[in-house]
């Protein structure tokens, strides 16, 4: 695509002679405009407004570049991917061919190549100038700092620092052995003896101290339905309630009740022939409202069986 571009491109426009890659070539842009479209022209579609504002890309994130050494004030490439396939300018730069083989082309075929061939050869060595492969030729490297003596403390702390790291290892200290268990037997006895108390207290055999005696009032005083709900203990286990007993006593309002008659015609129980059937002597019956009934025009075209192919 490159070649048949480079047969009808214009000598004369400097833009047209040197291409970067056949996805922008100036020159089939050129012949592109100059092509008369057959075409029927399309008529604009009508985006709506929530199509456009989803075609936006939420986050746009910058190519990674690597940095130059020499500080460039350069913007950072956005690739969209829903516009035409176009290569970077990194891509751009790896395609061009090294400055020593154009140069060695050129001196070589001076002689059999026509005038414009080595004009596009000189353009070509100017570009590849700027190239990722000649862009650090002309830094200067960082001044490396001769190495200093060291002072008196320093020397002292650097023979410290070796003193310390010199010595071995210190090995690990030894886990403690562990107690095997033994069994109930042969340690009872220790548990009667730790049982034991260390002091035996002799009975008190004189008259007691009186306790606190209760007021007068508070003899006299009647608890409430609230005080003897709260001065009952807390069931906070279900262990502690015991075994639940179900309150299975009837409620007054149920005894005093009157049954009516449907209640009595419901509550007379029913005798079947056949122990098998729950609901009826003869289940498989008709009822009489079935009997009557008149299908639509639907059900009987359901009704009809399908004609299945073989």
């Amino acid at each position: 695509m490159a070649i048949s571009c480079l047969k009808n491109a214009n000598s004369n426009s400097a833009e047209n002679t040197f291409l970067y890659t056949p996805c922008h070539c100036p020159a089939e842009k050129l012949l592109r405009q100059q092509q008369v479209r057959c075409e029927k022209p399309r008529m604009p579609h009508r985006v709506s407004r929530r199509t456009q504002y989803l075609a936006k890309p939420r986050n746009a994130r910058g190519r990674y570049e690597i940095r130059a050494v020499n500080r460039s004030t350069k913007q950072t490439e956005l690739c969209r991917s829903y516009k035409e396939p176009y290569a970077s300018k990194r891509i751009q730069q790896l395609a061009l061919p090294h400055v020593r083989k154009l140069v060695a082309a050129q001196q070589e075929y001076r002689r059999f190549i026509a005038r414009r061939q080595q004009d596009q050869l000189e353009k070509r060595i100017k570009k590849s100038i700027f190239t990722v492969y000649s862009r650090l030729a002309n830094v200067q490297l960082p001044a490396v700092d001769k190495l200093k003596g060291m002072s008196a403390d320093e020397w002292q702390k650097h023979q410290d620092w070796l003193v310390r790291n010199a010595q071995p290892k210190q090995a690990p200290a030894p886990e403690p052995p562990k107690r095997e268990r033994k069994p109930l037997a042969a340690l009872i006895g220790r548990i009667d003896s730790l049982s034991e108390p260390r002091f035996a207290r002799k009975k008190f055999a004189g008259q007691e101290k009186p306790g606190p005696a209760a007021k007068p009032g508070a003899l006299k005083a009647m608890a409430s339905d609230h005080v003897t709900k709260l001065a009952e203990p807390l069931e906070r286990r279900k262990r502690a309630k015991g075994v639940p007993v179900e309150d299975t006593r009837l409620p007054e309002n149920v005894l005093k009740a009157v049954a009516s008659s449907r209640v009595a015609e419901l509550a007379v129980a029913k005798s079947y022939r056949n122990v098998n059937n729950e609901y009826r002597d003869k289940p498989f019956t008709v009822e009489p409202n079935a009997l009557k009934a008149k299908p639509s025009d639907r059900i009987l075209e359901l009704a009809k069986p399908k004609k299945v192919k073989k």
